[in-house]
């Protein structure tokens, strides 16, 4: 008498397989949530980032051309003119520019940028 033998799967070799792959897609599909938070949170850095610049860049400007616009109007931010920087030992005639550092603030998220520009001095004629 001849024996068939049958193949296939057991039902116990196809439950570890769905297993396994269940596991797998689980993984695959944190980690497709974990890097879509973080472009999210990159961006929102990147945006943070053109902001101070703009802020910057204004901060720049403003004494050297006063009646600039400020065109992008930001709240969070604050600019504060600082000391002006010790000049140079000069001889000859004075300076008409001088170093001067500036702050700006933002209390939102309380971090603070200092940084140095020219301004121009208002001299005796």
């Amino acid at each position: 008498m001849r024996i068939k033998k049958q193949s296939g799967f057991t039902l116990l070799e196809v439950i570890v397989a769905l297993a396994i792959s269940g596991f797998i897609l689980g993984g695959l599909f944190s980690l497709l949530g974990i890097s879509k938070q973080l472009s999210w949170r990159s961006e929102e850095h990147l945006l943070y980032a053109s902001r101070v610049r703009a802020v910057t860049n204004f901060a720049l400007l403003q004494n050297e051309f006063r009646e600039v616009e400020e065109i992008l109007k930001d709240d969070v931010f604050e600019i504060r003119s600082l000391e002006i920087l010790d000049d140079p030992l000069r001889k000859t005639e004075p300076m008409q520019y001088a170093l001067q550092r500036y702050q700006i603030i933002d209390d939102s998220r309380d971090e603070q940028f200092v940084g140095s520009r020219w301004v121009q001095l208002n001299l005796p004629q």
